[in-house]
């Protein structure tokens, strides 16, 4: 279901309500339906499909009460799904799974106060002629166009994650080898999945993460990533995926604009904190920052000279503007770049290594060990 729309007429992205409020204050044509106009004018917001249609809200016939709000739907006459198969509103059986439908950020429909606050920063740039929708959509395009430069394929286990994150990661009793100690288990954190990975890490040397060459690998630390990470392989492993890692420069580029734009803003600074880890959780603010960079041929001197723009502007008058989606191209960037280094890693490896039976064997290993009276 498609909640909003581009209006090539209006040049925005519009809800059906929206729309509705314009096409009535501005139509001339009386023979003209909003039906007629809508399928001619809109397009998707994701794929820039044309011919959508306009499917009127819903109404319980009980109660009265609304239970799907008007919205618009782009199928064929036949009824088939027209979206291109990488759009996220795209529902056939051959849908793609790209990082486009993971990065979408909708400004401006959001329970957030920190996402709000962004939404009536992109109605400002907008108004103030520094961006526009337009380039908000040319964005996605580059985007899009861009993942079709990088791609590899990856086979993962998810155990490999925690083995890894074992060579940064693990109780100092096994610096410099895996030690039993029994009386762990009197601790009330002790894990005996975490000491198996533990172990496994000393079998399996070659698995071992630099995060000094690559800063961002030091990411495994926290839990979301390895979260993510594991999802990731479980559900991409074995299909062409997007190499997050050629962003890496501006990736480094959007930290350093989001984290400007929260210094400047008062009430983000306090919503978002102060640490990189925080902004970079924001996919609002990392979206405008990527904006930002998009319309100022990522050049950050030019992108906070924008800022100070946007910030300037002291009223805003059309809070429709803000009513776009935007793109995060750098969504679980952290997650995507472990993956591919575990990948690197794993290919380097000179035998296969079945880390199903690895950990359940040495599971049962040192279940033996710790709880020796178990049954």
């Amino acid at each position: 279901m498609t909640i909003t729309a581009y209006s090539k007429t209006f040049k925005r992205e519009l809800d059906a309500r929206q729309l509705k409020n314009l096409f009535d204050e501005n139509n001339a044509d009386s023979a003209l339906s909003f039906r007629d106009f809508v399928k001619a004018d809109i397009e998707c917001p994701a794929c820039n499909v044309s011919g959508g249609h306009y499917v009127v809200e819903a109404k319980s016939q009980s109660k009265g009460n609304v239970v799907k709000q008007a919205h618009f739907a782009f199928r064929d006459s036949l009824g088939k799904d027209t979206h291109l198969p990488f759009c996220d509103f795209y529902t056939g059986s051959d849908k793609l799974n790209v990082v486009a439908n993971d990065g979408r950020v909708d400004f401006m429909r959001s329970g957030s106060e920190a996402t709000q606050l962004i939404g009536l920063m992109v109605c400002a740039g907008i108004e103030a002629n520094i961006f526009s929708q337009q380039d908000i959509r040319n964005m996605r395009q580059w985007f899009l166009d861009l993942r079709e430069q990088g791609s590899f394929i990856f086979n993962l286990n998810p155990h490999i994650v925690q083995i890894a994150r074992a060579s940064l990661i693990r109780n100092k009793r096994n610096r410099d080898q895996y030690i039993v100690d029994v009386s762990e288990t009197e601790n009330s954190w002790f894990d005996i999945d975490n000491e198996v990975y533990q172990s496994l890490y000393f079998k399996f040397p070659e698995l071992a993460l630099d995060h000094r060459d690559n800063p961002e690998l030091w990411g495994i630390r926290l839990k979301g990533v390895v979260t993510k990470a594991k999802s990731i392989i479980v559900k991409d492993s074995g299909t062409s995926t997007f190499d997050r890692s050629i962003l890496s420069e501006k990736y480094q580029l959007a930290t350093q604009v989001a984290s400007l734009v929260r210094s400047t803003h008062p009430r983000l600074r306090v919503l978002l904190g102060y640490t990189t880890n925080a902004l970079r959780s924001s996919n609002p603010l990392i979206a405008f920052a990527a904006l930002l960079l998009f319309v100022s041929d990522w050049d950050v001197t030019v992108a906070e000279k924008k800022i100070k723009s946007i910030l300037a502007v002291e009223t805003v008058t059309d809070i429709t503007a803000g009513n776009v989606v935007g793109m995060n191209p750098f969504i679980h960037y952290s997650a995507w770049i472990l993956v591919k280094a575990l990948h690197e890693l794993q290919s380097e490896l000179e035998y296969k290594v079945d880390f199903d039976a690895e950990f359940n064997f040495e599971k049962e290993r040192l279940m033996k060990l710790y709880f020796p009276s178990d049954p």
